[in-house]
């Protein structure tokens, strides 16, 4: 086709690039010039299709490609100019697009991407697009700024990639958070409705050219910062933004399967490559789904858009790993695709635990244990996740430990990190089985790594410890090691005696001697720790301890402490401080057991109605052996006690329990033999119950 006049170059599309050499080029006018300049800064980003596996430049292919050279350099001197100007001057709105055009117009000259690249450098464009898109508002939509940037920064992914380097992250949130803030989108007007949804799509086409225009091994990496900054904002406090991330999440897996599986490898294979996703490795996949599978378990919109990312990542990894199963991996799915769910993997009515067991055989043990950890950090009281939701992904674990519980110590230092921050009571329960589950797992070199640290007091760690001690068969088995494989002697040189962890699990066992129990004080602040299971804990060691003679003296310091205990609302402390209070009373030289008697027959007394039979009975034989052991001259302070326990003592004499009967007639006849009370000590033996009553009623009894 061959050109006369110009005419403004009217029919200038039909060259379409592919300018016969033997044609005459008549160069265009200077209005020409500006229909082209115009042509080129159209909605160019309108005709690009997401199935290219590049970001197109073709709306300057209508161009011959060495005629029109001049023409270029008339168009990038100028764009060169302005944008110098730009970044050194205040900036408006016209502006701010015209320094995005004019970046688009200097990418489009592919024979300048060396020069283009010093440039990008040297002008700091990336960063510049970075503040700008800082600076908008997030409280409207008025400007198509937004949307020209990230087409822009596609561009520029596409031509200059080496201007990205190292910027993408910081991209990628500066994009996120100027569009992921704005009003919702039924609050827009039908204008800004249009353009928030052209401004969405422009995002999609910048995340996915990021991705396009990578090499096949970095894959992986641009996959893993995008999916780690959308999983971020997948965690906000914000419900509307956690609901747009989590559509791009959805909608970045969908492309993920339909990019790796038709696209890329589809183009390797036919290069003689074997095409497979193996090559694609993403770090945080394990995370990504264990957010995605607790979020499964929700009960509002979230729950869809998670459920449809997992149906893509689902047929990622089955499609991409078949071939690549390592034994465990391979046993685990063809076990669990027998059961019913698993014909199809998972459906809007499945449980998280049952999604996990149906992605479980497809998953490496390092992602196994990103979602263990991921689901142990979702049980914290200010993590936005829902706790059943994690609970249930954690119940899976805890089904086949042997293949979720990979590492054990990580996963142990995870509990320690987050124990102190969970106070739910199913999430404790949960995580106090899973606990005991990775103690029993844990090896004998784990286990002498574990009991390594001192715990300072009221520290977390000691919730952890407790759950581990309170357990016999756990407890058997970390005093067995310390046994056999750290001797006794060397542990009060090795920590301070007021943090000693394992000087408490020597105590609960009764494996500590008299050498290594100089100084019980350390014990006070277990015996004060809030939870009821670590008193009980360190009481029934007491208990057995007490027995001996010489060790029940020195627990004399803890007696303050352990009468607190017998106001205790759990049931078991309570009884296991009767029972070390009277061993101590038994052992103790006499002087020193009545001053004690007058402490604890004021704290004994409301202990008679316990609900606890046991309780009643032990309560109320101890306060036998307390006025026995009143000496003479502190009696008189004892009377009032003494005359205060007639009448429950003589009620309980018709107990329910047999036992608590005989106990409380055998207190009711010290007591009157104490009072000097000869008649009613008679009645008492005699188990003259009506004539009790009638002695008790009658004044004279009385002080």
């Amino acid at each position: 086709m061959r050109f006369r006049r110009c005419r403004h170059w009217r029919r200038h599309r039909v060259v379409l690039g592919r300018y016969p050499c033997n044609h005459r080029f008549i160069p265009p006018c200077r209005r020409a010039v500006r229909r082209i300049q115009s042509c080129s800064r159209t909605n160019w980003q309108e005709t690009w299709s997401p199935e290219e596996s590049r970001f197109p430049l073709h709306s300057l292919d209508f161009l011959p490609p060495n005629p029109n050279a001049w023409l270029w350099d008339f168009g990038k001197e100028e764009a060169k100019n302005f944008i110098q100007i730009f970044v050194s001057t205040k900036k408006d709105e016209e502006k701010k697009m015209k320094f995005l055009e004019s970046i688009c117009t200097m990418c489009r000259d592919c024979s300048l991407l060396e020069d283009m690249d010093a440039f990008c450098r040297e002008m700091e464009l990336a960063e510049n697009i970075k503040v700008l898109l800082e600076e908008e508002p997030t409280d409207s939509l008025h400007t198509a700024f937004r949307m020209k940037a990230m087409l822009t920064i596609a561009t520029l992914s596409a031509t200059v990639e080496s201007a990205l380097d190292g910027k993408k992250e910081s991209l990628l949130h500066a994009c996120f958070k100027s569009v992921f803030f704005l009003p919702p989108y039924l609050d827009m007007s039908a204008a800004e409705k249009d353009l928030y949804t052209k401004t969405m799509n422009a995002m999609e086409i910048m995340l996915q050219a990021f991705v396009r225009n990578c090499p096949i091994s970095s894959v992986g990496k641009e996959l893993q910062n995008i999916l780690q900054a959308l999983l971020h904002y997948a965690n906000s406090h914000n419900t509307a933004v956690r609901k747009i991330a989590l559509q791009k999440i959805e909608r970045m897996s969908d492309f993920l399967v339909t990019y790796l599986g038709k696209t890329l490898f589809t183009a390797r294979k036919c290069k003689g490559s074997p095409g497979t996703h193996k090559e694609v490795h993403i770090p945080i996949l394990g995370q990504l789904l264990g957010h995605l599978f607790i979020f499964s378990g929700g009960k509002d919109t979230t729950r869809i858009r998670a459920l449809d990312a997992l149906y893509h990542f689902y047929a990622f990894l089955t499609e991409g790993r078949e071939c690549i199963l390592r034994e465990d991996m391979l046993y685990y799915a063809v076990r669990h695709k027998k059961l019913e769910y698993a014909k199809l993997p998972f459906s809007i009515t499945s449980t998280p635990c049952e999604i996990a067991k149906g992605f479980g055989g497809h998953l490496f043990p390092d992602e196994r244990l990103d979602i263990i950890l991921t689901a142990l950090e979702a049980l914290q009281d200010s993590s936005i996740h829902d706790k059943q939701g994690a609970c249930s992904v954690l119940d899976a674990a805890l089904e086949d430990p042997d293949y979720w519980l990979t590492d054990v110590p990580k996963t142990m230092e995870c509990i320690r990190r987050n124990l102190g921050s969970i106070h739910t009571a199913s999430a404790r329960q949960c995580l106090d089985s899973l606990l005991l589950e990775l103690t029993n797992m844990m090896s004998r070199e784990e286990a002498k790594n574990l009991l390594q640290f001192s715990l300072p007091r009221d520290s977390t760690d000691l919730a952890m410890w407790e759950v581990i001690l309170a357990m016999p068969k756990t407890l058997e088995k970390i005093l067995n090691i310390i046994m056999e494989d750290l001797p006794l002697r060397n542990w009060c040189t090795a920590v301070t005696e007021d943090t000693c962890i394992r000087r408490l699990a020597m105590l609960a066992q009764n494996h500590i001697s008299e050498e290594d129990f100089v100084n019980p004080v350390h014990l006070q602040s277990y015996l004060r720790h809030p939870r009821p299971m670590m008193r009980f804990l360190v009481l029934n060691g007491l208990c057995t301890v007490s027995e001996s003679p010489e060790k029940a003296r020195k627990i004399q310091v803890l007696l303050p402490d352990i009468l607190e205990a017998l106001q205790d609302t759990n049931t078991d402390v309570v009884l296991k401080a009767l029972l070390v209070l009277k061993n101590v009373m038994a052992h103790v030289e006499r002087w020193k057991a009545s001053g004690l008697a007058l402490q604890l027959a004021e704290k004994l007394l409301p202990l008679f109605d316990h609900a606890s039979s046991q309780v009643r009975e032990h309560s109320i034989c101890l306060f036998q052996a307390v006025v026995e052991a009143v000496l003479q001259q502190r009696k008189k302070e004892m009377k009032r006690r003494v005359h205060r326990s007639f009448l429950p003592l003589y009620f309980h004499m018709r107990d329910q329990s047999e036992s608590v009967a005989k106990a409380s007639g055998k207190a009711l006849a010290v007591a009157a033999e104490f009072l000097r009370r000869k008649e009613l000590k008679r009645f008492v033996q005699t188990e003259q119950t009506w004539r009790i009553g009638e002695c008790l009623v009658t004044p004279w009894c009385w002080p």
